[in-house]
Formats: C-alpha cells, structure tokens, sequence
C-alpha cells in the first residue's frame, strides 16, 4: 500500500507534537508541549510560513514533514526549507522517506521554488545517504545560529 501525503490540520496536533517530541530526543533537544501545540496552530493556519504534512500510511499518521518558505536573493526567488522529516520508528524500513523527499521535491517544482534545503546532524549518516541518492548536495557552508 502507497503512503499519502496530506497537509496537517488542527486535529493532528496532539500526534504532530507526539512525534516531535520523540523526533527531538533522539538529539536531547529540548521539547515544551504547550509552545510546540501553540507553533502548530500559527503554522498550520499561516500558509505564508509553509506547510506541515502529515505521512499516512494503512490509516494511521506514520510521520510528518515540515516544509517552511523563505525569501532568497541568492537562489533567486523564493526557496523551501526542509525544516523537519520524521518516520515513526515502527514505520521506518517501508520507503516513506524515500515517497517523502519524492513528495518534497515535486511539491518543490510544482510551486515554483527554486531550490530546497535542509540541515542534517553531523552523526545522521543513514538520512545524508537518503537525502544525496535524491539530489541533495553539501552546501560548502556552516549553519550559524543567533538565539533571542
């Protein structure tokens, strides 16, 4: 059975923030239930910020992929950023990863995005490996970060 691809709404935050919060401590990330529920309202009902989707497979939600926009003069025009892609553990070894970043990239041409990019853990070999066999390449460059 194919897996579908469906944007997120409201009533799967509950399990949106499930998997985040296991998503995150897999790194030891930090996780706060209420603010992550809150960022999913703002996100999912601001199509300006990008999209959350939700990987179903067999009827149930197997994972999610979000896909935030942003503004670059470098790439020349509007570019997506692959903020996150988790796969439930139980659902991993099923090629959703592979049917998600198959998802990302056609959803990328299909809306006129002129590039895609993504951060990945230094250690994650098995994802770089993924994310390579579709396109993806090293960007040559450091990701800095400066928190508020």
């Amino acid at each position: 059975m194919n897996p579908e691809i469906l944007k997120a709404n409201i009533s799967d935050i509950p399990e949106l923030c499930e998997m985040m919060k296991d998503f995150y401590a897999i790194d030891l990330y930090p996780f706060d239930k209420e603010v992550t529920t809150d960022n999913f309202v703002k996100f999912i009902n601001n199509d300006n910020y990008g999209h959350c989707f939700k990987v179903v497979f067999e009827g149930e939600i197997a994972g999610y992929i979000i896909l935030a926009k942003y503004f670059s003069f470098e790439f020349g025009g509007e570019i997506l950023f692959l903020d996150e892609l988790f796969i439930k553990p139980e659902f991993q070894g099923k090629s959703l990863g592979k049917k998600a970043l198959e998802f990302v990239k056609d959803y990328s041409v299909e809306n006129n995005f002129k590039v895609v990019l993504l951060e990945i853990e230094n250690h994650n070999d098995k994802a770089k490996k993924l994310y390579e066999h579709y396109g993806f390449q090293n960007h040559k460059r450091s990701l800095m970060i400066l928190k508020n």
